[in-house]
């Protein structure tokens, strides 16, 4: 007599093995599962042991049965789960599983994975009990189109398993592989956006074949194509969820709101939220769009901490302009304008930093005294520089925290203003994680300096590029006064005694010659000194 269910009940042992290969932390409670030809729950009693086992939910279980025997169907029920469905192979829900554990029978095993995988939400778990054969020797058109889509899963584990039921209720023989797959993952898409971003991008290409022009079409101009797609795309989608809120009202015995399917909330710009939901959702995205921009790679790295919190305040300003080509070229301006200004207050206030604020004990060896120009009172810093910076923790264990990432950033920031890009980048924070995982807290190489930290809360800067220290010190002497303003714009022959005496006290003959000869990278005035920051502001701001 043939068995056309292929009823075989799980071994607690064999339905063990295959949910120990499930990440039960991964699978959270909250989750939609199945367990289709379910039988009596043998695969749901193991799932319900192992949450319990390892107390990370209680044994409730809140998942769907699918079992075509009416009287394992009921038995089911009895014990309290929902029988959903009758025969897999027929079963086409709207709404997707998250886990799915299953022991098909072994003749239709194939079919039965294939339904699975597809009713299986995008990034959902399998944990499947299957003849071997259908995986060592697909033969059949099935077989192989599950082989196929096993291949295209995000992830899909075998384990083959010999005489698993030889001591079951129902024995048999057959080799059995146990299957676990993470299907893959959808790709998120918001297709309303797309559609917008699309329409918005050949509307450009469109208007620039008319006008005749080939225009640079740079990370700015993309920036506000996505941004004109995404406040098209929040209004559209708010009006279907509204018009579809009606929708689903209609029919109820009230109207009121907690009985529709979606509640629309708008997070607004902290500021002051209007009462209009349109108007919120495009100031919140102007918001965003303007933040994004002002902490953009290239602006961010002009800018200390200082001064990017000065203009962070400006933000909730911003969320009323749209981000448009004319708005980003205004701040673009205006950021420029005041930038010069910060950044010759950035440079001195670590100048402040490395000299007169720390003159007292070891601190002072900062600084070199020299006669300054009108006054003996002038100095400059050393090539080691100690500044006080704990990068230890209460245990005495090296452990770099975000302020001294922060601190030495923004030094590095002030000195990127005078490198004016001569040096390749560096990426501060993993050069400090990297010390921490190998235990090295001296000799640090960062961009400009090495570093050595020391548990006694100090810090030690040494400059590795002479020229960087050099133009650093003649800039902060000339914005103190201790140099003349013509400082090195003439030869040392030409100097007269006074003007060579402050020559010999700061530098000596050999380097101001050195200093007269490369006077555009010593000596810039502040256009020439921030050029390559203000290209920076206007790369970032758009092409004029």
């Amino acid at each position: 007599m043939v068995d056309f269910e292929q009823y075989y009940p799980t071994p607690p042992e064999t339905a063990e093995k295959l949910l120990d290969m499930v990440d039960i932390e991964e699978i959270s409670n909250g989750i939609n599962i199945l367990e289709p030809s379910a039988g009596t729950g043998e695969l749901i009693e193991a799932w319900k042991e192992a949450k319990h086992r390892r107390e990370y939910c209680s044994t409730d279980y809140h998942g769907h049965c699918i079992e075509i025997n009416p009287k394992r169907a009921a038995t089911l029920k009895g014990k309290g789960y929902k029988v959903v469905w009758d025969d897999f192979l027929t079963f086409n829900p709207l709404m997707k599983y998250t886990f799915i554990m299953m022991n098909p029978p072994f003749r239709e095993g194939a079919r039965h994975l294939l339904k699975a995988l597809e009713i299986c939400a995008a990034g959902g778990h399998i944990a499947c009990i299957l003849n071997a054969e259908t995986i060592k020797n697909p033969h059949t058109n099935e077989q192989k189109a599950l082989i196929a889509k096993l291949d295209e899963q995000e992830f899909c584990e075998i384990e083959y398993v010999t005489a698993a039921f030889a001591e079951a209720e129902r024995k048999t023989d057959v080799e059995v592989a146990l299957i676990h797959i993470r299907k893959k993952a959808a790709p998120e898409i918001c297709v309303t956006f797309e559609n917008f971003k699309k329409q918005i991008f050949d509307r450009r290409k469109q208007g620039e074949k008319q006008n005749g022009a080939l225009t640079r079409y740079g990370e700015v101009n993309a920036l506000i194509d996505r941004y004109q797609a995404e406040v098209k795309a929040g209004q559209a989608l708010y009006d279907e969820i509204l018009n579809y809120k009606k929708v689903c009202l209609q029919g109820t015995t009230d109207q009121y709101d907690y009985e529709a399917v979606f509640k629309i909330e708008i997070n607004g710009v902290y500021d002051d939220s209007r009462n209009d939901d349109r108007i919120n959702i495009v100031r919140k995205i102007n918001y965003k769009y303007w933040k994004i921009l002002l902490y953009s790679k290239e602006l961010s790295s002009l800018m200390t901490s200082d001064i990017q919190y000065k203009y962070s305040q400006n933000l909730t300003q911003m969320a009323d302009y749209e981000f448009n080509e004319r708005n980003i070229l205004a701040m673009k301006e205006d950021l420029a304008k005041n930038l010069i200004h910060n950044i010759e207050v950035a440079i001195m206030d670590v100048w402040e930093e490395f000299t007169s604020r720390y003159t007292w004990s070891e601190y002072s060896k900062n600084i070199h005294y020299y006669n300054g120009w009108k006054t003996n009172k002038a100095f400059k810093i050393n090539k080691k520089v100690i500044i006080p910076l704990n990068a230890f923790d209460a245990c005495g264990d090296f452990r770099p925290n975000h302020r001294v990432d922060g601190k030495l950033r923004d030094i590095e920031k002030v000195m990127n203003y005078l490198d004016c890009g001569r040096t390749e980048d560096f990426e501060m924070y993993r050069h400090l994680s990297v010390a921490q995982s190998l235990g090295q807290n001296r000799g640090i190489n960062t961009k400009y300096f090495s570093v050595d930290l020391f548990k006694k809360g100090t810090c030690h800067l040494t400059f590795k590029d002479m020229d960087l220290l050099k133009k650093f010190n003649l800039y902060c002497g000339r914005k103190k006064n201790w140099l003349p303003d013509d400082y090195g714009r003439k030869p040392y022959n030409k100097l007269d005694d006074e003007e060579r005496e402050i020559v010999d006290s700061f530098e000596g003959k050999e380097s101001y010659e050195d200093t007269y000869k490369n006077q555009e990278f010593y000596l810039p005035q502040n256009s020439g000194l921030l050029m390559l920051t203000m290209g920076n502001v206007k790369e970032a701001g758009g092409d004029e």
